[in-house]
């Protein structure tokens, strides 16, 4: 899949999940709020999907490895954006424009610490954070809740959003404001990139 030149449609995919500084918990409503296509730091040319996660207790980007040598990573990328898509409603993104039609999707994310992040006597407050689960906007596992409908956002970009959400939020506010940076680097926490990049 060249950047440029691709559509993403997740009905082509099964939906995965993998399991920034975000805390960690369950189900925190999200809005992406930001997607783009960045280059990899000293990968020739190759590039990544970057999309950022904003909820009210902050911010987490999860970063997609679509156009990768490793056919493992592009299959798991694959599957993880498919879920997304499936859990927003918003099932194809076009590359040309940086994947803009998923900016404003909402959902339900799971976050969790790193393998090997955990909090620990050295670190009480632990270490790196992922987000380890999507849902839609009323707890459904991607593509499981009722079938979505379309519509029509301010933007003029079509969505897909379930017809009466369970879970009703007030999404104003600046959560990004609302980090507590750890004094290490987290992921989302801010614009540097991971120190292995």
């Amino acid at each position: 899949m060249a950047p440029m030149d691709a559509t993403f449609n997740a009905q082509q995919h099964e939906p995965r999940q993998v399991s920034g500084k975000h805390p960690p918990g369950n189900k925190f409503p999200f809005t992406i709020t930001g997607t783009d296509i960045k280059d990899v730091k000293d990968g020739g040319g190759k590039k990544y999907f970057e999309v950022i996660f904003t909820s009210p207790a902050g911010s987490i980007r999860n970063n997609y490895n679509l156009w990768n040598d490793s056919k493992q990573a592009v299959d798991i990328s694959v599957g993880q954006l498919s879920a997304l898509c499936h859990a927003t409603g918003i099932i194809q993104i076009d590359f040309k424009n940086d994947g803009a039609a998923l900016r404003g999707g909402k959902g339900l994310m799971d976050v969790g610490f790193q393998a090997g992040q955990e909090p620990s006597a050295d670190k009480p407050e632990g270490g790196y954070v992922e987000i380890k689960k999507i849902y839609d906007v009323s707890g459904n596992e991607p593509g499981k809740g009722p079938a979505p409908s379309q519509q029509t956002s301010g933007f003029g970009q079509q969505q897909q959003t379930t017809e009466k959400p369970a879970v009703q939020h007030n999404w104003g506010g600046n959560a990004a404001s609302q980090d507590k940076p750890t004094g290490s680097w987290q992921q989302g926490a801010t614009s540097e990139k991971p120190p292995w990049s």
